[in-house]
């Protein structure tokens, strides 16, 4: 189950398009094309802090956000940050 504080902050997106990038920074690339089409968009870091993890929460996409990550494999292992 997803903590209530992250929901709060994604806008109560009840699902995400995850993204593998090299860079979760490449989610600012997205949201710039996105508000160029002429949504709404915009980024979000610190919505899972532990995670290198960016989101990107718009109204291109109906309750659903993307998120930008590395691969599972440059992902911290769980439970090995404080």
């Amino acid at each position: 189950m997803t903590p209530p504080e992250v929901v709060a902050k994604l806008d109560g997106a009840a699902s995400s398009i995850g993204l593998v990038a090299r860079d979760p920074a490449a989610a600012e690339n997205a949201a710039t094309f996105l508000r160029d089409k002429g949504f709404k968009a915009r980024v979000v870091t610190d919505a899972e802090p532990e995670l290198p993890i960016a989101f990107v929460v718009t109204d291109a996409f109906a309750g659903t956000v993307l998120n930008f990550r590395k691969h599972a494999t440059r992902m911290p292992r769980p439970g090995s940050l404080p």
